[in-house]
């Protein structure tokens, strides 16, 4: 009898084991953009909420606030983003999404949809609305919508 991987039936491990798995499906697809999965996120933000100071997009991220400065810089770099200062306090910066910025992220969603439909090839229509739902459910509210 072959033996039995401790960790074989242990939810954090098998997440754990899916997220790396999504991460570098993810990963493949935006380095072809010379993304990483980071500037994704900030471009998709922004998208989705709109402008916001660079201390709460760093939050809403789960990114350290001296990295997303880094990921910030690159983006407007490349005219993704601009950042400009918050005309109630000229300290904080608010960043928004740029036009061409959309534009990408348009096309960069359809390689993120792409990852996923790779990632859940084995189940079937229901079994993905499930799973989804259950790691809906299981998430921190300020962490389920990314």
């Amino acid at each position: 009898m072959p033996p039995t991987h401790r960790l074989r039936g242990r939810v954090a491990w098998l997440v754990g084991r899916a997220s790396l798995q999504a991460q570098r499906l993810i990963q493949e697809r935006l380095a072809g953009h010379e993304l990483r999965k980071q500037h994704y996120g900030v471009l998709a933000s922004l998208a989705e909420l709109g402008p916001a100071s660079q201390g709460p997009l760093a939050d809403r991220l789960c990114l350290d606030r001296s990295d997303l400065v880094t990921f910030l810089d690159e983006l407007e770099a490349r005219g993704l983003v601009v950042r400009t200062a918050d005309p109630t306090d000229r300290r904080r910066k608010i960043v928004e999404l740029t036009p061409a910025g959309g534009r990408l992220l348009a096309g960069l969603d359809e390689l993120v949809f792409a990852a996923d439909e790779e990632l859940l090839a084995g189940l079937s229509a229901d079994e993905r609305a499930t799973l989804v739902g259950l790691l809906q459910r299981i998430l921190p509210p300020e962490t389920s919508g990314g």
